[in-house]
């Protein structure tokens, strides 16, 4: 199965840049989960 038989689809490449917020989300989701943690154990059990 080395010969090209010319019937694989063309796939264009992907953008390679990424948004700032695709790279700052798995930094930043520990931060929200805890703030999160923090309101509800505020509201609930009077911390």
């Amino acid at each position: 199965m080395t010969k090209n038989l010319g019937n694989a689809r063309y796939v264009p490449p992907k953008d390679t840049k990424a948004s700032f917020l695709s790279k700052a989300a798995p930094a930043l989701f520990p931060l929200i989960v805890a703030a999160l943690g923090y309101m509800i154990g505020r509201q609930f059990f009077g911390i």
